[in-house]
């Protein structure tokens, strides 16, 4: 189940864009699901994960250089 990588940078960035103006995650990626015609509910869930799962470390990699206290980053 191939998803191509512009597909992830868009799903990753409105994750990012979701949780920057309190929106829901899931509805942002499947969004971006839509507008590539993907309608593959396995393959959303899939863009899904690796999405959230990217957001997670670009978010982490941010505090760290803004220099949060290491404790405070989960």
């Amino acid at each position: 189940m191939f998803i191509p990588g512009h597909i992830i940078d868009q799903a990753i960035d409105a994750v990012m864009s979701a949780r920057d103006f309190c929106g829901n995650e899931r509805d942002a990626v499947k969004q971006i699901a839509d507008d590539h015609g993907i309608a593959d509910k396995a393959k959303i869930v899939k863009l899904h994960r690796i999405a959230n799962f990217r957001a997670n470390a670009r978010w982490r990699t941010a505090q760290i250089k803004a220099g949060v206290n290491p404790k405070h980053i989960f």
